[in-house]
C-alpha cells in the first residue's frame, strides 16, 4: 500500500561550506550533503522508492544539488515544482528539470509560484518562459493541485529580505486514505506575514519543515532564528532591528511598484491595522508555541552568525539535535524536533 511522506532532497543553506573551509554540520566529501534545502512530498510503496514504485513527487524548491539527488536516488522528474522564493539557491536546478521534461514530453512543465517570484526567476532563466506551464499561487488563497489527486495548497507570504519578491511559506493538505496530512514548508524566512485566522488554520499540523539558519537572532541575514535570544532574553540585535525597521519595510517585497495591484491587495489586512513589528514572529520557538506542530524538521542550518555575533560554536547534526532537545525539554510543547539527514523519509506520527 502506498504511503505519503516527506523526503529531504537537500538540507543546506546557500553555501553550506565555503570553498577552502570546513563546516561541522556538512560533509564536504559528500555532494548530497552540500545540496541546498529542497524537499518533496512523495507517495510511494517503499521506504526508499525507485522510479518504478513512485506514485508521484511534488518538489518544493530546487537549488544546487537537487538534480544530482534525483539522478542518483530515483531518476524521475517530479510531477510539479513549487518555489518558495526566487533566490538562485532555491531555483538553480529548475532549468535542468524543466529542460528534461520539455525535451522528453514536448510540453510545458508545471511550476507553482507567486507572480512576483516567477517574474524574478524569469530574469535568471528567460528561456524557461516558453517551457514552463506557470501556475500562479496567490497569498492566502487555496488552490487544488491538478497534477496529482487529493492535494491542496495555501501559500502564506513571508519576509526574507527586499530581494525575495513574492516569498511564501507553503501549506499543503494531502488526502492519505482516511487521513488528511498537513505539512508546512517555511522556505527561507525572517518573519511570517500571517493574519490571526491563518494561525488557526495551520494549528496542530502534522509536520513543519523550517529554515533553521541561526540559533540566535541576526535579522540582517534575513533569516529567523531558533530562539529569540540567549537564556530566554530577547537579543539586543533583534530589538535594535525592530526599533529601526517598520511594518512597511517587511511588506516591501510584496508591495513594491513592480508588483501588480491585484497581488498587493492581498495585504490590506496589514495596511488597515495599527500593527507594530513587535507583533510579528522572528523565531522558530515562538512560531512553534503558537501552531503546535506534531513534528518539526530543522534544515538550512549555518550557525556562522551565532559564532560571529554570539561567540557560540557552530554545531554538527547530533549536537544541534541535542541542543534543541535541551532548549525545549522544560516547555510543555509536545512537538518532536528532528534534524533530518539528506534522503531521510519523514513519516507522519
Amino acid at each position: 500500500m502506498s504511503q505519503i511522506k516527506v523526503r529531504i532532497n537537500g538540507r543546506g543553506n546557500a553555501w553550506p561550506i565555503l570553498l577552502g573551509q570546513d563546516h561541522p554540520f556538512y560533509d564536504r566529501t559528500n555532494y548530497e550533503d552540500l545540496a541546498n534545502a529542497s524537499c518533496s512530498i512523495i507517495k510511494s510503496k517503499n521506504k526508499h522508492p525507485t522510479e518504478k514504485d513512485m506514485d508521484w513527487d511534488l518538489m518544493i524548491d530546487a537549488g544546487h544539488g537537487a538534480v544530482q539527488y534525483l539522478l542518483k536516488n530515483c531518476n524521475r522528474i517530479p510531477e510539479a515544482i513549487f518555489l518558495t522564493h526566487p533566490h538562485i539557491d532555491h531555483t538553480l536546478s529548475l532549468d535542468w528539470i524543466v529542460q528534461s521534461y520539455f525535451k522528453l514530453n514536448k510540453k510545458r512543465y508545471p511550476v507553482y509560484a507567486t507572480a512576483p517570484c516567477w517574474d524574478k526567476v524569469k530574469i535568471t532563466f528567460p528561456h524557461l518562459a516558453e517551457m514552463v506551464d506557470f501556475k500562479e499561487i496567490i497569498p492566502y488563497q487555496k488552490i487544488t493541485i491538478i497534477e496529482v489527486e487529493g492535494v491542496d495548497l495555501i501559500p502564506y507570504p513571508v519576509y526574507h529580505g527586499k530581494s525575495a519578491d513574492g516569498a511564501t511559506m507553503l501549506f499543503f493538505s494531502i488526502h492519505d486514505g482516511q487521513e488528511i496530512r498537513k505539512v508546512l514548508f517555511t522556505g527561507d524566512i525572517l518573519c511570517p506575514l500571517l493574519r490571526k485566522k491563518d494561525y488557526q488554520t495551520i494549528e496542530n499540523i502534522d509536520l513543519l519543515v523550517c529554515d533553521a539558519n541561526n540559533r540566535f537572532p541576526y535579522p540582517k541575514s534575513n533569516h529567523w532564528s531558533i530562539l529569540n535570544g540567549l537564556q530566554n532574553q530577547r537579543s539586543e540585535i533583534l530589538s535594535d532591528f525592530i526599533k529601526k525597521s517598520s511594518v512597511e519595510s517587511v511588506l516591501y517585497p510584496h508591495l513594491n511598484n513592480q508588483i501588480a495591484d491585484n497581488y498587493c491587495r492581498c495585504f490590506d489586512y496589514f495596511l488597515n491595522k495599527e500593527l507594530l513589528l513587535t507583533d510579528f514572529i522572528f523565531s522558530i520557538s515562538s512560531f512553534v508555541e503558537l501552531i503546535k506542530p506534531k513534528k518539526a524538521a530543522l534544515i538550512h542550518y549555518s550557525g556562522s552568525e551565532d559564532e560571529k555575533y554570539y561567540e557560540q560554536s557552530i554545531l554538527n547534526s547530533a549536537e544541534l539535535g541535542l541542543w534543541i532537545e535541551d532548549q525545549f525539554q522544560k516547555s510543555n510543547l509536545k512537538t518532536k524536533f528532528i534534524v533530518p539527514y539528506v534522503s531521510e523519509h519523514i513519516y507522519f506520527l
